[in-house]
């Protein structure tokens, strides 16, 4: 019986793939790190109550390295699930970094101090596309290695990003990055209702969605498969996590759909202003089906997910009596005081953050013109990624056995710097190299980190409290054949934010 340790149990990715490992007949033993609060302990209750003697369940903190060592003894398989999301990671920026970032952190160590020569767990960790940033219908297309860009004031991303890098750069021997896109699931429009974060999805978003029921059946199919030795070409890199082609789909599209439900619609509850215009994430997946075809995991589009939710949650039928504009009145216009709102910050003058996801107009659009899903060749171009494709900076026709020393000096000059390493082992992407950026930092990470994750500088490229990519675009052309879809050339920021206190400064090179 293979033990598979499990962070995040309870969330909504969490739980399903509890309930599909379980459902598992290869006979795994499931052992779970919960908080210690009344949701979990009621979750956990739960789970022993159906489950049994297959699982252990321990409570503690994965900011917590004890708890961390505890959790991952004698573990064949490690899934790092766990993290703080918005909103709540909106509101608490030094726990967001705590649990993202230095609880990957002591998961990495505590598998790698547990582990025995040649048997080291197999680490799968979750990220997230808010690694990319933002996107819209110039590029509505992307994959893995493209820029890592992560949305200013966004300590989600950012420490999400922090921590998938430590996990590419640690000595762990068996270990898969899995950047999961927008999760569609069971309490979303509940959760959705108490909180300004539904402004600040701008309209044109490309959005590939994954369902929390297909994420977990993913999960299974992994380990599944990997018992079986067939997941040849899995471990050691980085993938998207999507639905595919039926799970594409706008901002616009998305809330439509849901306001469906209630018998409303997205112009009778929303004014066009009120959503962000830029400095969001999401994107449609180039490269998503490459799961798919490894481990056949997708069961929902967006319309069959809707249609589910429906028959789950008919209460919300019970909305269509009432009018939309009470609707409007009652449940979203409140929102807009909520103080993760753009028209709260607008108000008190948080000017950086209303910079951040408006631009130069300072004040979003005022009417629905120009919506991308009602665009003629809107269809045209969800047929068509491989026209969106993004430049990584050497010639990716090559086979990976293929690439040289020449592949990874062609790269870091499109990212503005050099590679100093004189020689390499053609075809090897995991022994560290050194490289130099633009500013003269030097550092060593692997090629697979530079050319196939999108990562580049940790000193200047990977923000933690500042945001500086003003500055970056202007001189590393790897970001601004992106950076450039939504912001002007001519601006010249830098974003920071401390102790929750967002501010922005003009710089000068």
């Amino acid at each position: 019986m293979r033990t598979v340790a499990v962070t995040g149990a309870s969330g909504s990715m969490g739980k399903e793939t509890v309930k599909y490992i379980l459902s598992s007949d290869k006979g795994f033993f499931l052992r779970m790190l919960l908080l210690n609060t009344p949701l979990d302990r009621r979750f956990a209750r739960k789970i022993k109550r159906r489950y049994g003697d297959r699982t252990e369940i321990f409570f503690g903190d994965i900011r917590c390295y004890d708890d961390c060592l505890k959790l991952t003894k004698n573990a064949d398989y490690v899934l790092h699930i766990a993290a703080l999301i918005p909103p709540k990671a909106d509101h608490d920026e030094e726990r967001t970094r705590q649990t993202n970032f230095d609880g990957t952190v002591n998961m990495v160590n505590a598998v790698i101090e547990n582990g025995k020569v040649g048997t080291e767990a197999k680490f799968i960790h979750i990220s997230t596309v808010a690694t990319y940033g933002n996107r819209d219908e110039k590029h509505p297309w992307g994959r893995v290695g493209d820029p890592l860009l992560t949305s200013m004031y966004d300590v989600y991303g950012t420490s999400k990003t922090r921590g998938e890098r430590y996990v590419l750069e640690s000595p762990l021997q068996n270990w898969v990055i899995l950047r999961q896109s927008g999760i569609l699931y069971d309490n979303m429009l509940m959760n959705n209702i108490k909180d300004g974060l539904m402004f600040h999805t701008c309209w044109n978003v490309p959005i590939e969605w994954a369902t929390a029921k297909d994420s977990g059946i993913l999960m299974r199919n992994i380990l599944e498969k990997d018992v079986e030795n067939q997941t040849k070409n899995f471990w050691k890199r980085v993938f998207n996590i999507g639905d595919g082609e039926k799970a594409r789909t706008t901002g616009y599209e998305t809330f439509d759909d849901g306001f469906k439900l209630i018998g409303g619609s997205v112009k009778s509850f929303f004014k066009p202003e009120w959503n962000a215009t830029r400095n969001f994430h999401c994107m449609w997946y180039l490269d998503s089906d490459e799961l798919e075809e490894m481990f056949h995991f997708r069961t929902q589009g967006c319309s069959d997910f809707w249609s589910w939710f429906q028959s789950r949650h008919k209460i919300y039928g019970i909305a269509r009596i009432l009018p939309p504009a009470l609707i409007k009145t009652l449940a979203i216009k409140p929102l807009l005081r909520n103080n993760n709102s753009p028209k709260y910050w607008q108000k008190h003058g948080q000017t950086g953050r209303v910079f951040a996801c408006y631009g130069k107009s300072m004040d979003g659009v005022k009417t629905w013109d120009g919506l991308f899903c009602e665009r003629a060749d809107y269809e045209e171009i969800k047929g068509s990624g491989e026209k969106y494709r993004l430049d990584h900076g050497y010639d990716e026709t090559k086979p990976t056995s293929e690439l040289d020393i020449a592949d990874m000096k062609q790269a870091a000059a499109f990212r503005g710097g050099q590679c100093l390493t004189e020689s390499m082992t053609k075809g090897d992407l995991h022994s560290k190299l050194q490289w130099q950026c633009h500013n003269g930092h030097t550092f060593f990470s692997s090629p697979y980190t530079i050319l196939k994750a999108g990562h580049w500088c940790p000193e200047c490229c990977l923000p933690d409290r500042e945001w500086n990519f003003d500055s970056l675009a202007k001189k590393i052309p790897f970001y601004a054949q992106i950076w450039y879809d939504s912001h002007d050339v001519d601006e010249n920021y830098v974003y920071t934010i401390e102790n929750g206190v967002p501010s922005h400064r003009e710089f000068h090179d």
